[in-house]
């Protein structure tokens, strides 16, 4: 401690030459921090990060390499260090910092340690082996992390594609805009299910008038959301068929007879109306 506080009262001389990797990180931390820091700073890879987020980090950092280099040599990072790690890729991650910038916050402590300990050759041996290890758990928790926001994403925009709406009461809309992949059928689907559920509807307007192509596979997703709604209780009709798609479902050979169609969504509004019992008279 008296060597930490020595050093800390005079941080602005140079560590001594001849230091090990071991009394740079133990007895020298402020100094190769400070230094770790002005290097992330001039090559930009925390530019995303708040500053204080990035001081308290890197002492974090710097405080797990400091254990595990004292500890005997080892092929795996040590539990906390790999916890460490993967919480300041996922910080990462969710901030837009770049790949590459990643991997520079943690490789760039090469640098900075060479240049504290430059005489000691097995101690940066043994640190390389070590940094080059945290980088590549850092990427493979970086990569993990930016897959599970994309995923995340990509299903809020499924929900925010598949509006179902009520029409009326016991009448819910789904109108269906863009190819309908099966990914997309199956939120479909579920966003379906749910609302029937939800609301006790017995009927769902399903309007394909959007979708610009309808081939087998496209009719196979319709028919399987037809069938499960049926299994809820609810009858589908399917509106929005053009003449031109109408035309390329019987060249197809797609059978929809088993399902409810009509040309317009007033027409399969108006069929529901009429299975309600309900009918519908201008005002005079």
């Amino acid at each position: 401690m008296a060597a930490q506080d020595g050093h800390a009262a005079g941080a602005s001389s140079a560590t001594p030459p001849g230091h090990s990797v071991r009394d740079v990180v133990e007895l020298h931390r402020a100094e190769l921090q400070a230094n770790w820091l002005d290097q992330l700073r001039r090559e930009a890879a925390a530019a995303r990060i708040p500053a204080r987020m990035v001081e308290e980090l890197s002492g974090r950092l710097l405080e797990e390499v400091a254990t595990a280099l004292a500890a005997p040599p080892s092929t795996a990072l040590p539990a906390s260090l790999r916890d460490l790690l993967a919480a300041i890729s996922a910080t990462f991650a969710e901030r837009g910092t770049t790949p590459a910038q990643t991997a520079t916050f943690v490789f760039s402590l090469k640098h900075v340690l060479g240049e504290l300990a430059p005489e000691d050759a097995a101690g940066m041996l043994v640190a390389h082996r070590l940094i080059d290890a945290m980088g590549l758990f850092s990427m493979d928790a970086f990569i993990a992390r930016r897959e599970q926001i994309i995923l995340a994403q990509s299903r809020e925009l499924l929900e925010l594609s598949v509006p179902v709406v009520p029409l009326w009461e016991g009448i819910l809309s789904l109108p269906v805009i863009g190819t309908l992949d099966s990914g997309r059928a199956q939120a479909i689907t579920e966003k379906l299910l749910t609302e029937i559920a939800r609301t006790s509807s017995r009927f769902a307007v399903i309007d394909i008038s959007g979708v610009p192509d309808v081939d087998t596979q496209t009719a196979q997703h319709l028919a399987k959301t037809v069938a499960a709604a049926r299994l809820m209780g609810a009858e589908c009709v399917i509106t929005g068929i053009r003449p031109t798609i109408a035309q390329v479902m019987v060249t197809l050979g797609i059978d929809l007879s088993a399902v409810e169609t009509r040309f317009s969504l007033a027409e399969g509004l108006r069929h529901c109306f009429g299975r309600l019992g309900l009918t519908v008279q201008r005002q005079r």
